[in-house]
């Protein structure tokens, strides 16, 4: 099967070209420029293995042409750049392996894998899509107004409504409607409820 290795510094696309061969794929090109790289891909190459940039054009760009040409992609990247793994799988890609986590074999198995038509995602990898998958789903806090956020900061210091009244130089009802907004935002009952519900959320300073 032709491959084509692209993306990367020199080096690393020589040693990637090497670790190709002896797996049996080949004949293996090598072009440096984004258009080469989807060109080579429409002229029948099976596989690319790329970093996640290609002569200055993020990868995601090219998947397009390049799953739409029939190649599979095979992503080997710093972990500097893993945060661009989740959106390249989602666009198509086969695997992805970080520089400083695999080994020689570990490429030569991921390849196979993905001709194949098998997914690869190393272990470390794994975890790192795993937790930015969490992140991405964890409750967000509240958008609190300005206002809101005072009156909040005045609460965790326990004061009664006539008090934060008198210190923000507003009227007991306008701090009681602020109140009530903010136990509406947090989804809380009750002041000791909201103080407590903030400090988790990290909305006041503990």
């Amino acid at each position: 099967m032709a491959a084509v290795v692209a993306g990367a510094s020199p080096l690393v696309r020589s040693v990637l070209r090497d670790v190709l061969t002896h797996a049996g794929v080949g004949p293996v090109r090598t072009p440096t420029t984004a258009e080469d790289v989807v060109r080579a891909c429409g002229e029948g190459a099976g596989l690319l293995v790329s970093d996640v940039v290609v002569d200055d054009v993020p990868l995601a760009g090219l998947l397009p042409a390049v799953l739409g040409a029939a190649t599979r992609v095979l992503v080997v990247c710093p972990r500097a750049s893993a945060g661009a793994v989740p959106e390249l799988l989602l666009a198509g890609a086969s695997g992805v392996l970080l520089l400083e986590e695999c080994t020689a074999e570990d490429v030569a198995t991921a390849v196979r894998e993905t001709v194949s038509g098998r997914a690869t995602l190393h272990p470390t990898v794994a975890a790192l899509v795993l937790q930015q998958w969490r992140e991405a789903r964890a409750p967000r806090p509240p958008a609190l107004t300005p206002k809101e956020q005072e009156v909040l900061v005045a609460m965790l210091a326990g004061d009664p409504v006539k008090s934060i009244a008198r210190a923000l130089g507003l009227s007991a009802r306008t701090v009681d409607s602020h109140r009530s907004r903010i136990f509406v935002k947090l989804g809380v009952r009750s002041h000791a409820q909201a103080v407590q519900r903030a400090l988790d959320l990290g909305l006041v300073p503990r």
